[in-house]
């Protein structure tokens, strides 16, 4: 006959029992353990997804030339809104919008930083420095508004050695168009079209001028050797001329 087995005699850590007891503290303790972990990882995941990402730095912008918002389109057409007045006997022309902006007995001053305001400029500047006009004219003309250099120096030691007693104004040349040989908003390089006083076949002059931007303003540049002769050539053939002046 087989003997019952007694648990009463064994140690109470062998009883099953105690063996269930344990276990079911330590299936309690891990669960706890990876409840903790999970919910500082789901913690943290939650923190990440509320934390808005940072914003990229806003780049700087490129560097711009003061120049680039310059207006450099070379005018094809007369400029409009043009009225001609007149110095001494010679009409010159005068924009609301290109200038000048001071206009005294002795010059014409602030013109715009455009294609439009370097032809005006030229039409004004080249006209006052005419030594037809009287020495009223061309000398401030010639100290004030043309840009200091050796050949404005000669220019003028000539005409103050010149007898430039005004001329009579049906011989003298006047506007008739213009021509752009070159432009940026720092030099203007313009031709300007006289036309000749005759009674036959129309003759014209093509004064080729050079306007710097100087201290806020178009300034003439003297012509080579202080001649107007040595940028000056007559022609009698307008092509690539936009027909401009006093009518």
């Amino acid at each position: 006959m087989s003997q019952q087995q007694d648990f009463a005699d064994r140690p109470p850590w062998t009883r099953p029992a105690f063996i269930a007891s344990a276990a079911l503290v330590l299936i309690v303790i891990v669960a706890g353990t990876l409840i903790a972990v999970l919910g500082a990882d789901d913690s943290r995941d939650n923190n990440a997804d509320d934390t808005p990402p940072a914003s990229p730095a806003p780049a700087d912008p490129a560097p711009q030339s003061p120049d680039q918002a310059l207006p450099t389109a070379i005018p094809t057409t007369a400029p409009q809104g043009v009225r001609w007045e007149l110095v001494g006997p010679l009409p010159v022309p005068v924009s609301d919008t290109a200038g000048p902006t001071q206009i005294t007995d002795t010059g014409a001053s602030g013109f715009a930083h455009t294609p439009e305001g370097a032809l005006i400029a030229a039409a004004q500047i080249s006209t006052r420095a005419s030594y037809s006009l009287g020495r009223e004219h061309w000398e401030p003309a010639l100290e004030h508004q043309f840009v200091p250099s050796p050949d404005r120096d000669r220019m003028l030691a000539t005409l103050r050695t010149t007898d430039t007693s005004p001329s009579d104004p049906g011989s003298l040349s006047q506007i008739a168009g213009f021509q752009y040989l070159s432009y940026t908003p720092d030099t203007a390089v313009i031709g300007l079209v006289l036309r000749v006083p005759s009674a036959g076949t129309p003759r014209y002059h093509v004064l080729s001028t050079t306007l710097l931007w100087r201290d806020g303003d178009w300034r003439m540049q003297a012509p080579p050797g202080g001649a107007w002769a040595s940028v000056n050539r007559v022609t009698s053939d307008l092509t690539g001329v936009v027909e401009w002046g006093a009518r």
